[in-house]
């Protein structure tokens, strides 16, 4: 594929580990994000990825860097504790490698690049969409590395204009072992039609400070459909778009296809938002595999929805649910507490709305602000978040789902914690029960096995894209 080229850069595309405290040996979902980096990369230069995740020996990533000799580091980095595997490597990677280029891009570098540009390994960042970009990077570093500094998205310099998604190659499952993961991710857009208070959706993919929603064409996400499944044996899977229903037509097109050619042998995942639930889509979406749609319902109190801005209502929520359950998919709700201006009776409205609609899965967080939402930025501007300068502050913001970092509501510390708790019991046992069941009754017995006694899926057909 290189023999014409004179000069190529190798790059090594690292996914880090999700939380290097826990050390978990879980098997997690495959590095989505890198392989969409990858594509457009490996048709002018090498191109390697590797999971931390799959293998967190130090020597075993030392020695692969050593073999396959690249001349740039990429790793991804959202706001979380994954930010610590960075922090770690990147001293040590300097140290044996002092001639290889870190640069590091993803959602934090992105919306709080400063805190990235501050670590002494890191040689640059690339924020937004890094597909064309880092290609521009690798090229631009072959021929005259003087010119980076000057290149869109590198750095704090301006942002090129978005991509057109319908030109973008497929991701590039050919670069990992798709048996070591549990999940597998496919995306056909870019974006979300909300705007939502507490979410980074519209700085990272808004366009002057309004949603925006890009989409593979229909042919286009057939073909990567076909892909996936025929040539990749991939049977389960989740449809990552922030909302896989916000153009009518176009999910049933797609449904009727997945049903036509592959009706009982798939089995999937969407998000989506209540306001675009409706029956044809259901309907659509059951007969072609869909197995759970995941809702952001939030709160059961008016207010607090207003207050995030959801531009929705508790009623429209319950209706939504309802909808999905009549047809026999599962209904996963995920909802916050702890949410800034929440009183303890509009908590209470939540549990309410909880057991009054009864969704297969409540799905409950204490509420965190993250950077890039606007009830970050408010809080922000009133004093009572002092942002984190450094990435091992950014590391430890979330915490984990059950630990109160911050709270801005009305609720007190105590009874926000017993509430978090009770819903995340309630949400593990009936899952497991009821989904037990609904997945015996499809005859799915492996998938059963899979989700509840942890055992390890065994896809059908091939697995190799080469």
């Amino acid at each position: 594929m290189f023999e014409n080229t004179l000069k190529m850069t190798r790059v090594l595309l690292v996914q880090p580990h999700r939380d290097l405290k826990k050390k978990s040996k879980e098997k997690y979902s495959a590095p989505y994000s890198l392989m969409w980096v990858a594509a457009p990369l490996k048709n002018k230069h090498p191109v390697k990825i590797y999971d931390r995740n799959v293998n967190l020996d130090d020597s075993l990533f030392f020695d692969f860097i050593k073999k396959f000799n690249p001349d740039i580091i990429g790793f991804t980095a959202m706001t979380s504790s994954m930010l610590l595997d960075i922090i770690y490597l990147g001293p040590l990677i300097k140290k044996k490698f002092p001639n290889l280029i870190i640069i590091v891009g993803g959602v934090h570098p992105t919306i709080e690049p400063d805190s990235v540009l501050r670590e002494s390994f890191v040689d640059y960042i690339i924020r937004g969409e890094a597909d064309d970009a880092f290609l521009e990077f690798c090229d631009v570093f072959d021929k005259d590395p003087k010119k980076i500094k000057k290149l869109r998205n590198i750095n704090k310099n301006p942002l090129r204009k978005f991509l057109n998604i319908k030109n973008l190659e497929f991701p590039s499952f050919d670069l990992i072992d798709i048996k070591k993961y549990s999940q597998i991710f496919l995306s056909t857009s870019r974006g979300c039609p909300g705007t939502c208070n507490f979410c980074y959706n519209v700085q990272m993919w808004g366009e002057k400070g309004h949603p925006c929603v890009r989409f593979y064409d229909i042919e286009k996400t057939k073909k990567m459909f076909k892909e996936v499944i025929d040539k990749g044996g991939v049977t389960e899977f989740t449809i990552s778009d922030e909302n896989f229903m916000t153009f009518k037509k176009r999910c049933i097109e797609l449904c009727n296809f997945l049903e036509k050619n592959y009706k009982n042998k798939i089995s999937f995942f969407v998000f989506g938002r209540a306001d675009f639930v409706n029956p044809e889509v259901l309907g659509a979406l059951k007969k072609a595999g869909c197995n759970t749609i995941q809702l952001g319902s939030e709160s059961g109190s008016q207010r607090v929805l207003d207050f995030l801005n959801k531009k929705i209502t508790v009623k429209k929520q319950g209706e939504a649910l309802k909808l999905i359950n009549k047809f026999g998919i599962f209904n996963d709700a995920s909802f916050m507490v702890g949410i800034p201006t929440e009183t303890t009776k509009e908590m209470k409205m939540t549990e309410n709305f909880i057991k009054k609609f009864k969704p297969d899965i409540a799905d409950v967080k204490i509420f965190n602000p993250l950077p890039g939402s606007k009830i970050f930025d408010d809080l922000v501007k009133e004093g009572k978040i002092t942002k984190p300068q450094t990435l091992k502050e950014w590391a430890d913001w979330t915490g984990d789902l059950k630990t109160i970092k911050h709270n801005f509501s009305e609720i007190p510390n105590n009874l926000l914690e017993k509430t978090a708790e009770k819903f995340w019991n309630y949400r593990y046992y009936q899952t497991r029960i009821k989904k037990a069941i609904y997945w015996v009754k499809r005859g799915n017995v492996e998938h059963v096995l899979k989700k509840f006694k942890k055992i390890t899926r065994k896809y059908s057909g091939s697995q190799s894209w080469s």
